[in-house]
């Protein structure tokens, strides 16, 4: 038998490669990254986690896997701390209401979406770009609009909650 030497299964570097390769962005198939991202979460950290909306890649998160905290976060937009989540949606709604075409029709799929005891943690935390990414794919959106919907969702701010329930309604009515 031969045996071909490889990087280990927890190799970051190995990871970063194949999820280039898979993402949207570079020609990739936006579910199969999202599936990787799960995969490498048992994998790498052990963690399977419980799918209800869309999951994100830090939860649940260890204690000891180095949780930077969100302000520092290159991977999610600033949302400043002490921020109320129905003030949030609230300003996401105006904005809709401000531009009923595009990112305002996007945005009014958040009127039903409630703060929930259980998401408190994505409540708490700006959108990550992968999620915004994700959801600019589901619409639609070209490289030019999706870096302008990242721009609106800085201006709101958008939190990680936001971007779940966004995917959720867009998934939700793409099977339909």
């Amino acid at each position: 038998m031969t045996r071909t030497f490889t990087k280990p299964v927890d190799d970051p570097h190995m990871w970063r490669r194949i999820a280039a390769k898979a993402h949207p962005d570079a020609g990739g198939d936006g579910e199969l990254f999202v599936w990787l991202t799960s995969v490498k979460e048992v994998v790498c950290e052990g963690q399977p986690r419980k799918h209800t909306e869309t999951p994100t890649r830090e939860e649940p998160r260890r204690k000891d896997a180095g949780h930077r905290n969100a302000d520092d976060d290159p991977d999610r937009i600033p949302y400043p701390a002490h921020t109320d989540f129905r003030e949030a949606t609230l300003s996401a709604l105006r904005y809709a209401d401000n531009h009923p075409d595009g990112y305002g029709r996007l945005l009014r799929l958040l009127e039903d979406c409630l703060p929930m005891r259980s998401k408190q943690r994505e409540q708490e935390r700006g959108a990550s770009y992968k999620r915004l990414a994700a959801i600019g794919h589901m619409a639609g959106m070209d490289t030019a609009q999706r870096s302008r919907w990242y721009s609106v969702a800085r201006s709101i701010p958008l939190s990680d909650r936001h971007a779940g329930h966004l995917l959720y309604r867009l998934k939700k009515s793409e099977a339909a």
